[in-house]
């Protein structure tokens, strides 16, 4: 489990790490993509995925997996969604990876470590995080190909 501290500093920041995620979307993703992102339904995502980190974070080392296969799982059945309305896999992609930035980043914005042990805290919130983020990678891809599988044969995706 990382510091409290640490994930408290990432709660009271939230507003600003859903800001960063879509400003490190915007121009790197298709505009109807990015468009959709701005909605209430993208805002929902951002929101779930925050929740998910946060929850990762305060997890034990024992519920850890627990929580990584809920977030693959989140992600697998968003990207196919996604997937089957026409989005492409960079385009899913990039949302995850500009999410797990947009967490380190405020992370690092905010957490001024004033000795070995908050460096130590810091460096484990930021490693926990990118592998938050791997597992979300992970989810988008196989939720990507499950859909193109199925629509390959002959099956028509379900949005």
């Amino acid at each position: 489990m990382i510091s409290i501290s640490i994930i408290n500093t990432l709660r009271e920041n939230h507003d600003e790490v859903i800001r960063r995620w879509l400003e490190g979307m915007h121009g790197c993703i298709a505009e109807d993509f990015e468009e959709m992102m701005l909605t209430p339904m993208g805002n929902g995502v951002a929101n779930k995925l925050f929740g998910y980190a946060v929850e990762f974070l305060g997890a034990e080392a024992y519920e850890e997996l627990e929580v990584l296969h809920k977030v693959q799982a989140a992600a697998r059945d968003a990207s196919y969604r996604r997937a089957a309305v026409g989005f492409g896999l960079t385009d899913i992609v990039v949302t995850a990876l500009s999410f797990r930035k947009a967490l380190n980043e405020t992370l690092i914005n905010h957490v001024t470590p004033s000795s070995a042990e908050d460096s130590s805290n810091l460096l484990a919130a930021v490693l926990a995080l990118n592998r938050f983020g791997d597992t979300m990678v992970s989810g988008d891809i196989a939720g990507f190909f499950a859909c193109r599988d199925f629509t390959d044969s002959g099956g028509e995706a379900a949005a």
